[in-house]
């Protein structure tokens, strides 16, 4: 079971970053600010929801049963919320300040993926930053 919650946190990473962009952009082409928020809101609360669940002794988390699960679940959604929650907020950002600027669909992706790589790596740093110190 850890090895499913690895691959499925990396395939999640992956399309934070390739597939979010693309949804993004559709969502503000077929609904607007509103569609582009939704969709916004679904996608980090189905990493909230991913983050509970990992954090969970069924879900293959090995410190759940020795210290609780009172003690994993803050730091699986802190880590989660800022690794992969984060990302999303940044592309929504992105695209609602662009979308109505920029033409270039291609070129507002690129800009959206570098966005959601450079939201990443911040989200990463601060998050080891974080629970070092915890």
């Amino acid at each position: 079971m850890t090895l499913v919650v690895t691959l499925l946190a990396h395939v999640l990473q992956a399309a934070n970053i390739l597939f979010f962009p693309a949804l993004a952009l559709w969502a503000w082409r077929s609904g607007g600010p509103r569609g582009l928020w939704r969709a916004t809101g679904f996608g980090v609360g189905l990493i909230l929801l991913f983050a509970v669940i990992t954090a969970s002794a069924p879900a293959g988390n090995a410190l759940a049963p020795a210290y609780g699960y009172g003690y994993t679940a803050p730091r699986a959604l802190l880590l989660f919320g800022l690794t992969l929650g984060l990302p999303l907020v940044s592309v929504g950002l992105t695209v609602h300040a662009f979308a109505g600027r920029v033409r270039s669909g291609p070129g507002l992706y690129a800009v959206c993926v570098i966005t959601a790589t450079l939201a990443w790596a911040v989200g990463v740093l601060i998050a080891v930053r974080i629970l070092s110190a915890v």
